[in-house]
């Protein structure tokens, strides 16, 4: 390939995606708004990161499907069409990551593993949160006045309200630990897009981690209950809704990259 032709290639292999971005403009200028209002909404740039990490890298190339490409990207465009018909972003926006699977697989990069992770960039509806609601975040409350009891405190919880002296946490649907569940099993899907690792053996690790975000939904609440013991409810709101997502990220990250 000559000095002129790479750069005709490069723009033939960016033009594609310019015009999926052109398709679902709309979703995306509604996402771009809606993150920073959304409740763990930044977390959704952890999933273009990661894959344009492997991007960079990626030595494996999606076959082309012309056929398969086609029609996801037929159904990706059909769903966002009909997500804004209906006025319904949170339906809108998964017909992204199905337009980004199949354009993967007409143009033939990158691997369709790391198109999958685009998934993750489509936030969690709100109303999923509300399935385990007020349940979950009250007994993770009561276990919080428990563990606080233990260390002499004079701390009391009301269904997801804890309290000790002048200072108060309430636990919100949000806490339930599903979203610690949607960082993990992205980490693991990214692990295994670097590693080569087989999709059963992916799956079944990803499972392991949605059931151990409970636990750990769990640890986020004591270290929750420790700052509010020291005074410090708003540390432990900031704790909840920001630094246990990132931390988990950012551990996750680092341990998967330098194995």
């Amino acid at each position: 390939m000559s000095e002129k032709e790479k750069p005709i290639q490069q723009l033939l292999r960016i033009l594609p995606w310019l015009a999926l971005a052109c398709a679902f403009s709309p979703v995306l200028i509604q996402l771009a708004r809606a993150v920073p209002e959304l409740q763990f909404g930044w977390s959704v740039l952890l999933a273009p990161a990661l894959m344009i990490s492997l991007a960079v890298r990626d030595r494996h190339r999606a076959v082309p499907r012309r056929g398969l490409a086609q029609a996801l990207l037929a159904i990706g465009l059909l769903i966002e069409l009909i997500g804004l018909a209906g006025g319904s972003p949170g339906i809108a926006r998964v017909g992204l990551p199905v337009s980004v699977v199949g354009l993967v697989l007409w143009t033939g990069f990158p691997s369709v593993k790391t198109a999958m992770l685009a998934f993750w960039a489509v936030p969690i509806p709100v109303a999923i949160y509300g399935l385990t609601t007020p349940n979950l975040e009250s007994a993770y409350a009561h276990l919080g006045a428990a563990f606080g009891a233990l260390l002499g405190a004079d701390i009391h919880a009301g269904g997801p309200l804890m309290r000790t002296g002048a200072d108060h946490l309430e636990l919100d649907p949000y806490h339930n630990g599903l979203h610690l569940s949607f960082v993990m099993t992205q980490l693991v899907w990214y692990a295994a897009a670097r590693n080569g690792t087989s999709v059963p053996k992916t799956l079944g690790r990803m499972v392991c981690v949605a059931v151990a975000a409970v636990p750990l939904q769990i640890l986020a609440v004591l270290v929750a209950v420790l700052l509010l013991l020291a005074g410090a409810p708003d540390a432990a709101n900031l704790w909840l809704d920001h630094g246990a997502w990132l931390l988990t990220a950012i551990l996750g990250v680092v341990w998967i990259e330098t194995r």
